[in-house]
C-alpha cells in the first residue's frame, strides 16, 4: 500500500478545516496534513490539533509556510477568494501540486496567469468544482450524452439560493460586496457554467445577461429598524433574516433537510427550540437526529468561533452577521439570467436568485425525442425523463446520504485529487485549464449584464 499523501492546508476555514480535513480524517490511509498556515488563532489551533501537526509546522500567514523548503506533495488553497492568486502561484513555484477553492481566483487575468503558471511548473493544478462529483451530475451527465433526449433543443438551469443563505453570504457575509469578493455570478454560479459546459459538451458561442439588486436595500428597512438585530429590532418577531432567528434557532437550515426519516427532522427542529433535552435524547437512537442536538457546523462555524449559543449571541451583537439586512453594505446582485446560444443554436438560461425557499438546482432540458427534469436539493435528488413516442418515463433517484456535502461531491472531489497524485487517475474532471472556461462566462455574463449588450465568447476567450 502506497504512503498517504503530504499536504499543506492554506485557509482552516469552513472548507479548509470543515470539509477538506474531516476527508482527511477519514482518510487517513490516503492523505496526512503536515502543516497549516491560518491567521486566526482559534482555527489554526484546533485543525493542528486534530492533525497532530507540530508547533514549527502552524503558520499566521501563507508566505511563511510557502517560503520554507517544499514539505509535502500537495497544497490545498482555501483563502477568500480576492486571496486565491498569491499563495497558488507561490504554492506552484515551490512545486506542489495544488488544489485551489472556487472560483480560481476574482479577475480574469489572474484565472489566465494560474492556468499558464501551472502549465509552465508542469503542476497539477485542480478547481474545487465538486458539482462534477456528484451522483447526480454525473447520471445528468450520462443521460444527456446517451443520445436517449434526441436532438437537444432548449435548456433551462436554475441555482436557487434560500432566502436566509442570500443574506448569510452575499448580505452579510463575505461576498456581499463586489469591491471584497467578486461579482455573484462568479462567486455561485460557476459551479453552474462549468456543469453546463461538461453536462452538454458543447461550447458557448454568445451570451447576454440581466440581473439586479431589488430587496436588500436601506430604504426596504422596516420603520425604525436598527443597524443590529439585537439592539431592539420592532419586527424580530416577523422578520424572516432576524439574526437569531437564523444563527440561534437554525430552523431555517433545517428546515430544507428532508430524509427518510419520514418528517421526524422536521418536528425535532420545532422540538429543539422549546425542548433540547429531549431531541438529545432520542438522538442516542436516531442518528440523524444528532445533527441537530449537536450541530456546530455551517453557517455557524462562520459566525464565532467555537459556534457555541455563548458566543454566538456575542458575535451577533457587534458582528456583521448580526447586521440588519437592508442596513449593510452589500451591493451584490439578488437575482441574474443569462440567456446563452451553445454551439448547434442550443438555448440555453441559467437563472440565479437568492429569494427561494428551498436552497436546491433545478434542471430542465427539451430535446427531439425525451424531456428531461432534475432537482438537486439537500434532502434529495432526482431526474426524471419522460419519452414522447412511447410516453415511457423513468426515475432516477440521485440522493447522497444526509449530511454528505454538496450532493456528495466534497468526499469526491477529495477522492479523485489524491488519485490523480498517486497515479491512479490520469487526470481529475476538474482541472485548471478546463474550469478557465467557466469563470470566463462568468466574467462575461457580469460584462453583459453591466453593459446591457451580445458578448461573443470567441472573441472574449481571445483576451
Amino acid at each position: 500500500m502506497s504512503e498517504p499523501v503530504r499536504a499543506v492546508l492554506v485557509g482552516a476555514g469552513q472548507r479548509g478545516g470543515d470539509v477538506y480535513g474531516a476527508y482527511a480524517l477519514q482518510n487517513s490511509q490516503k492523505i496526512r496534513f503536515i502543516a497549516v498556515a491560518e491567521p486566526i488563532s482559534e482555527r489554526r489551533d484546533r485543525f493542528a490539533a486534530q492533525h497532530s501537526i507540530p508547533p514549527e509546522n502552524r503558520f499566521t500567514t501563507w508566505e511563511t509556510l510557502l517560503e520554507k523548503p517544499k514539505l509535502g506533495q500537495a497544497a490545498l488553497i482555501c483563502t477568500q477568494d480576492q486571496l486565491h492568486t498569491a499563495p497558488t502561484i507561490a504554492a506552484l513555484r515551490a512545486g506542489y501540486d495544488v488544489l485551489l477553492e472556487k472560483p480560481m481566483a476574482t479577475t480574469e487575468e489572474e484565472c489566465r496567469q494560474l492556468v499558464a503558471i501551472a502549465q509552465e511548473h508542469g503542476r497539477q493544478l485542480h478547481v474545487c468544482h465538486v458539482l462534477r462529483y456528484t451522483p447526480h451530475f454525473q447520471k445528468l451527465q450520462q443521460i444527456v450524452q446517451s443520445g436517449v433526449l434526441g436532438d437537444l433543443v432548449t435548456v433551462a438551469h436554475r441555482e436557487n439560493v434560500s432566502w436566509w443563505h442570500m443574506a448569510h453570504s452575499y448580505v452579510r457575509g463575505n461576498w456581499a460586496s463586489v469591491s471584497q469578493s467578486c461579482p455573484m455570478i462568479l462567486a455561485k454560479c460557476c459551479h453552474d457554467f462549468d456543469i453546463l459546459l461538461w453536462v452538454l459538451g458543447k461550447q458557448c458561442e454568445r451570451l447576454s445577461s440581466e440581473g439586479s439588486r431589488i430587496h436588500f436595500r436601506r430604504e426596504n428597512a422596516p420603520p425604525g429598524a436598527p443597524e443590529y438585530c439585537l439592539d431592539g429590532c420592532p419586527v424580530e418577531d416577523s422578520c424572516a433574516y432576524y439574526a437569531p432567528f437564523i444563527y440561534i434557532d437554525l430552523l431555517p437550515l433545517w428546515r430544507g433537510v428532508r430524509d427518510s426519516s419520514k418528517g421526524m427532522v422536521r418536528l425535532a427542529t420545532k422540538a429543539q427550540t422549546r425542548s433540547p433535552a429531549l431531541v438529545k435524547t432520542f438522538s442516542k437512537v436516531i442518528p440523524t437526529l444528532r445533527q441537530i442536538s449537536g450541530y456546530d457546523g455551517w453557517p455557524n462555524s462562520v459566525v464565532a468561533v467555537p459556534p457555541t449559543k455563548e458566543n454566538l449571541m456575542v458575535a451577533l451583537r457587534r458582528g456583521p452577521y448580526g447586521r440588519c439586512v437592508y442596513h449593510c453594505a452589500n451591493d451584490v446582485v439578488d437575482h441574474q439570467v443569462v440567456l446563452m446560444r451553445f454551439e448547434g443554436g442550443l438555448s440555453v438560461t441559467l437563472t440565479m436568485q437568492g429569494h427561494s425557499h428551498w436552497e436546491c438546482r433545478e434542471t430542465r432540458i427539451q430535446g427531439s425525442r425525451a424531456e428531461l427534469r432534475a432537482f438537486l436539493g439537500h434532502g434529495g435528488s432526482w431526474i426524471d425523463v419522460h419519452e414522447h413516442r412511447s410516453d415511457l418515463s423513468s426515475h432516477y433517484d440521485t440522493s447522497a446520504p444526509v449530511g454528505d456535502g454538496h450532493g456528495g461531491g466534497d468526499f469526491a472531489l477529495m477522492d479523485a485529487f489524491v488519485d490523480s497524485l498517486s497515479g491512479e487517475r490520469a487526470v481529475g474532471l476538474t482541472a485548471a485549464h478546463e474550469s478557465l472556461e467557466s469563470h470566463l462566462m462568468a466574467f462575461a455574463a457580469e460584462q453583459a449584464r453591466l453593459e446591457g449588450g451580445v458578448v461573443t465568447m470567441s472573441a472574449f476567450r481571445q483576451g
